[in-house]
């Protein structure tokens, strides 16, 4: 029974697949609008290219991104020195 279960566990190991599971590069206090809001600024900066109208998008979609980040830190770390 023993070495059935010790060749079970050897097979497990080597063929079945495991993820690992990486930790988030961004901040705690990055919200679901900090988050559109970067994807946003990605997506109008691949597009900067095609033309001045799209710099002047990117350019205001980050000057938003900057604001909303900076809003939500000093909101995150007001509620963490509070407690």
């Amino acid at each position: 029974m023993e070495y059935f279960q010790n060749i079970v566990y050897e097979c497990i190991e080597s063929f079945v697949p495991s993820k690992t599971l990486r930790k988030h590069s961004d901040p705690e206090y990055y919200n679901k609008e900090i988050k559109r809001l970067k994807s946003k600024v990605r997506k109008a900066y691949n597009r900067s290219k095609l033309g001045a109208h799209y710099l002047e998008e990117m350019k205001q979609l980050s000057k938003q991104l900057l604001a909303a980040k900076k809003s939500a830190q000093a909101a995150f770390l007001k509620s963490i020195l509070s407690k």
